[in-house]
């Protein structure tokens, strides 16, 4: 033990010699390379092996905490001169949260679809120089998505006609039997283009006829319509 204290000793005084004060032009040389650091880090020739070496060189350690805020990290950095700095670091979004249309957008298209059909809207919003979450242009299926997700009703249907659904709610009958009603003539139905919803007729005599076939149809157990249903025509 007296033998390893009096090395370490020796040691101590040897460091002390050798590492005397630097002179101008050791300085000079240091400042350089500190100037050359940027176009070494950047080079195409230097490693990513070697890059983490010249950061085991400059920082002691780092320490990562989360911040208050979501997706955004405080690296408290330690460099091996003692002086401590943070960094705020923004996390990028997440692939579903990227391609997420904003509220602004959404605002934008409820009034458009309040009196325009979908490949309207898409004209519009390309005049207007806008695209998809993704950059493309939009598509149908697009503008579709966006009303189902955040429920955004198409324009209204001319007075005095049903949609399927309303159809399909009156008499108790699925939607397949309205589809079929409509195919064969059964009902008057209209839409402006293909694709979009069909505007039905339900004249007295028609209401009659449907009510006679569904309490007919052994297929059919009609449910009890309610009094608004009953009185609607």
């Amino acid at each position: 033990m007296r033998r390893l204290l009096e090395l370490e000793t020796e040691l101590a005084d040897f460091e002390r010699r050798t590492l005397r004060a630097v002179t101008a032009e050791q300085k000079r040389q240091i400042v350089q390379l500190a100037t050359d650091f940027p176009r070494l880090w950047n080079a195409s020739t230097t490693a990513a092996r070697d890059r983490k070496r010249m950061l085991r060189l400059l920082i002691k350690d780092i320490t990562i905490v989360k911040a208050p805020e979501p997706k955004l990290l405080q690296l408290c950095i330690r460099w091996q001169g003692g002086t401590t700095e943070t960094v705020a670091v923004h996390l990028p979004p997440n692939r579903v949260e990227a391609i997420r249309y904003p509220d602004t957008f959404v605002d934008r298209v409820r009034p458009l679809a309040a009196i325009h059909d979908d490949d309207k809207i898409i004209a519009l919003l390309k005049h207007e120089g806008l695209t998809s979450s993704t950059g493309r242009p939009f598509a149908i299926a697009m503008i579709r998505w966006i009303r189902y997700k955040h429920r955004i009703p198409g324009p209204p249907l001319p007075a005095r006609t049903f949609s399927v659904n309303q159809v399909r709610e009156r008499y108790g009958v699925s939607l397949w039997v309205v589809y079929y009603w409509i195919d064969r003539g059964l009902v008057t139905a209209h839409r402006k283009k293909p694709g979009l919803p069909y505007a039905i007729t339900l004249t007295d005599a028609t209401d009659h006829r449907l009510r006679d076939w569904v309490a007919n149809s052994p297929r059919i157990a009609p449910r009890p319509q309610t009094r608004v249903e009953q009185g609607a025509l």
